[in-house]
């Protein structure tokens, strides 16, 4: 079986007898007058399907102990490739998903009755129809699937209709070999756009001017696109968790946080690094970042198959609470929410924030981040540590392992990166 086989197969061994599940790549959503927002596929249909081209389907049927997959993608236009550029041909859709069973999305609909239609129906009964029910995933023009789920089961009386997220989401958390080869070439590839900023951080640079050169350098570097849009917070605004302008120069005296990551196949690396411009760490500065890398590392060590992300959540505010409490950071110790208030983690595969239910124990094959942060504005100081880790049985992996965060290394790094 090939990678994709065994994904369909694994979802079909979720479904119920009698089933068909539909999942939808989706379409542009528009912006403003005739402007589209940029494409996103659903990774949902990706993972399934390693197609990312819009107005496509998946139709799986299980029923009378068959297990039959049917792909919809675009017919060839001669009229919109001159406008959109090229679609995939059959041909290229069927190589993509490994699936014989590839057709015009004109079909789709008619497929789709032929498979749930009661009368003369080949594959037998059909009870359940599986959707993607996301919310405000669009698939026409003024279509989501909710839209389609009303109209299902208006026209299919006795329809059960079901989401196939839940689904989905279960066998995406748990990450295949090949899946965590492409993490560790997308975070390999952050580490090389790392070292570039590490030789461009200088006082005087704008934050946009280095958010440029991590996204061009990954452009010039195997087409590597971001994971997400790159945080270059120097100062106070690193006290900012998702600090949005990136239009404040970097000054002498700065710490530089980085949030960051390239994809490889889809999936996205993601990564936290936090730098003094001047090269050396100083002052209450090294102190918050001491307290920040010691969290970081405990945190690694503690985790494995298990733990739920509340626990380690809990172990790293209780951890970085006892650590500015002993360093004179803070006074009292419920003063920790005023300077850590986000999560230590989350799971990380074809999106960046991926798709998980927080809830469940970790399991073997989770990739997850590592990420504590502390935030003193009144300092101007923001340090956050992120890595990307493997769960195990009784330990965990770290992917990003390469990626310099130790002082020492960091400032060896500065010394070093006029040479």
């Amino acid at each position: 079986m090939t990678e994709l086989d065994r994904r369909r197969e694994n979802l079909f061994s979720l479904m119920a007898d009698n089933s068909v599940a539909v999942i939808f790549s989706g379409v542009s959503k528009v912006a403003t007058e005739d402007e589209l927002y940029p494409f996103v596929v659903n990774n949902s249909f990706y993972y399934l399907t390693n197609i990312s081209q819009e107005h496509s389907a998946l139709i799986m049927v299980k029923a009378l102990g068959v297990r039959k997959c049917y792909l919809f993608v675009d017919e060839y236009n001669e009229l919109k490739e001159k406008w959109t550029g090229r679609r995939l041909t059959f041909e290229e859709a069927e190589q993509l998903s490994g699936l014989q069973n590839v057709y015009s999305s004109d079909n789709f609909d008619n497929m789709l009755n032929l498979s749930l239609t009661r009368e003369n129906n080949q594959y037998g009964y059909i009870e359940t129809l599986y959707l993607d029910l996301t919310p405000e995933h669009k698939i026409g023009d003024s279509q989501s699937t909710i839209n389609f789920m009303e109209e299902m089961e208006s026209k299919y009386e006795g329809l059960h209709v079901l989401d196939v997220k839940p689904l989905i989401t279960s066998l995406r958390m748990v990450k295949s070999q090949y899946e965590i080869e492409q993490l560790k070439d997308a975070i390999a590839a952050t580490n090389l756009g790392i070292n570039k900023l590490i030789l461009s951080l200088k006082p005087g640079i704008m934050e946009y001017e280095l958010a440029d050169i991590f996204e061009f350098f990954g452009r010039s570097h195997n087409r590597s696109s971001l994971a997400f849009p790159t945080i270059v917070a120097a100062g106070k605004n690193g006290t900012c968790l998702h600090y949005p302008t990136q239009t404040s120069a970097v000054k002498a005296g700065d710490l530089v946080l980085f949030d960051l990551g390239y994809k490889s196949n889809g999936y996205c690396a993601d990564i936290s690094r936090t730098f003094p411009v001047d090269g050396v760490f100083t002052g209450k500065a090294k102190l918050i970042y001491e307290a920040v890398l010691n969290c970081n590392k405990a945190v690694i060590e503690y985790a494995h198959a298990g733990l739920t992300i509340a626990d380690l959540q809990a172990f790293a505010k209780e951890f970085l609470k006892n650590e500015c409490v002993r360093l004179s950071l803070l006074k009292k110790e419920d003063d920790i929410q005023k300077v850590y208030y986000h999560n230590v983690s989350h799971h990380l595969g074809l999106d960046t924030h991926d798709a998980s239910n927080r809830e469940k124990p970790l399991e073997e094959g989770n990739v997850i981040t590592v990420e504590p942060g502390l935030y003193f504005a009144d300092l101007g100081i923001g340090v956050r540590i992120e890595d990307d880790v493997l769960i195990h049985e009784k330990t965990c992996e770290v992917l990003s392992i390469g990626i310099p965060k130790e002082i020492a290394d960091i400032e060896k790094l500065f010394r070093t990166k006029g040479n």
